[in-house]
C-alpha cells in the first residue's frame, strides 16, 4: 500500500505531538512494506523557500507543502494539488494537522476518489486557535462568528496593543478584521481565504464530513467534534509509544507499592511540553511558592511565547528552576529517567497529551490538572488536582510528597499497536468507494476496531 501522510510540519527540528505522531507512523508503516511519502509545510520558515512537492533532504520521502499562515482554511486550490496526487498516486491519504496549510488536499483527493482519513489532532476543526479557550466564558463550543474569533485571538496577542483593540467596540469591529486580513494577505494568503474566513466552521465541517475516516485520539476529542460527523467511519486509537520510553523496572518498582516519604532535597519535578498561558506552566511555580520548596528541583523542558517565558523566569526567582528549552525527542527517554513526578497544569480541554503516556510509560508518576482529555489518562482521581488552580496542586504535591498518594501503573498502548490499527482503518477505507458528490449518510457510520490487549508497561 501506498500511504501519503500530510501534516502542518515535519522534518526541520519539528519534535512536537503531531510530528511524534506522524513520524511512528512512517516508521511503523515502512517496517511492514508500506511505501510512505510525507507532504508537510514550513509555517516557522526553517528552511529554504521550496516549490509544491519539492523533496526535502533526508532518508525518507518528505515533500514540501506551503503554507501561508495560522488563517489558512482551505490553502491551495485543489486544482493545485491533483497533479501532485497524479505522480505521487497514493493508496490512501492521511492528514494529521490542517494548520497553516487548510484543508484543500482532502477537497483533491475527493475528486480523484481517493481515500481519505483524518487524525483530529487538536480543536483546529472548531476553533482556529486549536484549544477551544474563549477570551469571555470559558471553554468554547466553536459555534460562534467569525468576527468573535478575531476578537478572541487579539485578546490573547502577544502584543499589548492588539489586545487593547480587542476591548474597543469600533476598533474590534474594523480595525481587527483589517489588521488580521491585511497582514495574511501580504503573508501569501490568497484573498478568497478571506472570504472563506466568515464561513470556515461550515467549510471545514463540510470537508470533513466527506473523508472516508475519522481517527480519534482520545473520547475529548471525540464528544466535541462526533455530533457534527454523518457520513465518515469512525475509529478511536490512542497515541502509541515507542519501545524506547518503556522502562519495565521501574514500572515494577511502583508497582510494588513503596510509598515512603519523599526527601524535598532529593526529588526533580518536571515539566516538559509548550510554554503557553494555556498550558498553565505558571500554576507549578506559583505552588511551589506557596510550599516554600524553594531547594526542590524542578526541570521546565520546552519553548514557546518569548513573553510567557519571561513570566516564567519571573516567576522562578527564588526556586531551583532549570529551564531547558526544547528537548530532542531522542533524549525524552532519558530526562523522564531522571525525574520523580511529571506535572501537566493544562487549563483547557486536551485531546490525549503524550507527555502523559510517556511519563506513565517511563514509570514516571504524573500530577495534572482535571481537564477533558487528560481525565482520561490518569487512572487514578488522586493526581487530579482542580483547574487553574495553585492551591489545589500544592495540596496535591503536598500530599505525593508524604507518600499519601498511590502511584499506580497506568495501561500504555505501544507505537506497534498504534499502526496496526491504523493501517487496518487503511484497508477500510481502500475498499470503500469515496462518494461523488456531499451528501449526509442515511446513518452514522461509528466503528469500533477490534480491541487488542493494552500493553501495560513493565508487565
Amino acid at each position: 500500500m501506498k500511504v501519503l501522510l500530510a501534516t502542518m510540519q515535519l522534518g526541520r527540528g519539528h519534535t512536537q505531538g503531531t510530528e511524534r505522531y506522524v513520524s511512528t507512523l512512517a516508521r511503523g508503516l515502512r517496517a511492514r512494506g508500506h511505501a510512505v511519502v510525507a507532504l508537510a509545510g514550513d509555517p516557522e520558515r526553517r528552511g529554504a523557500a521550496r516549490r509544491l512537492g519539492e523533496p526535502l533532504d533526508g532518508d525518507d520521502p518528505l515533500l514540501h507543502y506551503p503554507s501561508h499562515g495560522w488563517m489558512s482554511v482551505r490553502g491551495l486550490s485543489p486544482h493545485v494539488l491533483r497533479p501532485l496526487l497524479q505522480n505521487i498516486s497514493p493508496d490512501v491519504i492521511h492528514l494529521a494537522n490542517p494548520a497553516h496549510i487548510g484543508a484543500a488536499l482532502l477537497e483533491a483527493a475527493r475528486q480523484a476518489r481517493i481515500p481519505t482519513v483524518v487524525t483530529v489532532m487538536d480543536f483546529w476543526w472548531l476553533c482556529p486557535k486549536h484549544t477551544l479557550q474563549h477570551y469571555q466564558r470559558g471553554v468554547c463550543d466553536g459555534d460562534v462568528t467569525w468576527q468573535e474569533c478575531l476578537r478572541c485571538i487579539a485578546a490573547g496577542h502577544h502584543r499589548a496593543a492588539v489586545r487593547r483593540l480587542a476591548r474597543v467596540p469600533v476598533a474590534r469591529s474594523v480595525v481587527l478584521p483589517l489588521l488580521f486580513f491585511g497582514r495574511a494577505v501580504r503573508s501569501g494568503l490568497a484573498p478568497p481565504e478571506v472570504a472563506r474566513w466568515a464561513r470556515r466552521r461550515e467549510y471545514l465541517l463540510r470537508v470533513l464530513n466527506d473523508v472516508t475516516a475519522v481517527v480519534f485520539p482520545s473520547q475529548a476529542a471525540r464528544r466535541r467534534l462526533e455530533p457534527h460527523l454523518r457520513a465518515p467511519a469512525r475509529y478511536q486509537i490512542p497515541y502509541g509509544i515507542e519501545p524506547e520510553y518503556f522502562d519495565a523496572d521501574r514500572r515494577a518498582r511502583a508497582a510494588a507499592g513503596d510509598h515512603a516519604a519523599r526527601d524535598l532535597g532529593q526529588v526533580t519535578l518536571a515539566y516538559a511540553g509548550a510554554l503557553a498561558a494555556h498550558k498553565g506552566v505558571h500554576l507549578i511555580l506559583e505552588a511551589l511558592h506557596r510550599l516554600g520548596w524553594h531547594a526542590t528541583r524542578l526541570r521546565v523542558a520546552g519553548s514557546g511565547e518569548a513573553v510567557y517565558e519571561r513570566r516564567l523566569r519571573a516567576l522562578a526567582e527564588g526556586l531551583n528552576v532549570e529551564f531547558l528549552g526544547r528537548i530532542p525527542a531522542a533524549q525524552m527517554p532519558a530526562f523522564y529517567g531522571g525525574i520523580d513526578l511529571l506535572i501537566v497544569p493544562s487549563l483547557w480541554p486536551e485531546n490525549l497529551p503524550i507527555v502523559c503516556l510517556e511519563a506513565h510509560a517511563a514509570g514516571v508518576e504524573v500530577l495534572a490538572s482535571r481537564v477533558d482529555g487528560i481525565t482520561e489518562c490518569i487512572p487514578d482521581a488522586a493526581h487530579l488536582f482542580d483547574v487553574a488552580s495553585a492551591e489545589s496542586l500544592a495540596e496535591r504535591l503536598s500530599a505525593w510528597q508524604t507518600g499519601a498518594v498511590v502511584h499506580e501503573p497506568a495501561a500504555v498502548s505501544t507505537a506497534e499497536e498504534m499502526v496496526s490499527r491504523t493501517e487496518q482503518v487503511y484497508r477500510e477505507a481502500v475498499v470503500q468507494q469515496p462518494t461523488a458528490a456531499p451528501g449526509p449518510a442515511p446513518t452514522p457510520a461509528s466503528r469500533e476496531l477490534p480491541q487488542r490487549p493494552v500493553r501495560r508497561a513493565g508487565a
